[in-house]
């Protein structure tokens, strides 16, 4: 049995706006239990795309990380920094992948491995339909049988 992009993405998507602070978008992706999102603008246009490892690498030049461990005091860290009340379009990648939803899944399989990326944006017509992760091709993989062809 063949499989598409379509029957693993996920379609209920979250997304933050470019003027959503650090802050607020790490709050986000704990609710939600993701660990990127794409950005859209005003005009619910496609900008960008924020994952953990935005926030981890951009983060990292501050003094959040180079303190000992200490966990109130690192959220103590958390709550004062500047860095998480800037906006997410100061740090989102901006380098969109996308796929559409009728490529296979050897192909999405493919360019994240090439791109080294954890999820492919899914748009049809220039219009943002879902999102298709690492996660999603896991999930795959584990719930099928050996008739799967990928």
């Amino acid at each position: 049995m063949q499989f598409y992009v379509k029957d693993i993405m996920t379609i209920e998507l979250v997304t933050i706006q470019e003027n959503t602070s650090v802050r607020d978008a790490i709050k986000i992706f704990s609710s939600n239990a993701v660990s990127g999102v794409p950005v859209i603008n005003q005009e619910d246009e496609l900008t960008g795309v924020l994952s953990a490892s935005d926030i981890l690498q951009n983060e990292s030049g501050h003094t959040f990380y180079s303190m000992p461990y200490k966990k109130e005091f690192e959220l103590e860290l958390i709550q004062d920094s500047k860095f998480f009340d800037q906006p997410v379009s100061s740090i989102m990648s901006e380098e969109l992948y996308t796929i559409e939803p009728g490529a296979t899944i050897a192909k999405m399989a493919g360019i994240m491995y090439e791109k080294k990326i954890h999820r492919l944006l899914v748009t049809e017509y220039n219009k943002l339909v879902g999102i298709a992760t690492t996660f999603d091709l896991l999930k795959l993989l584990a719930t099928s049988d050996e008739s799967v062809v990928i």
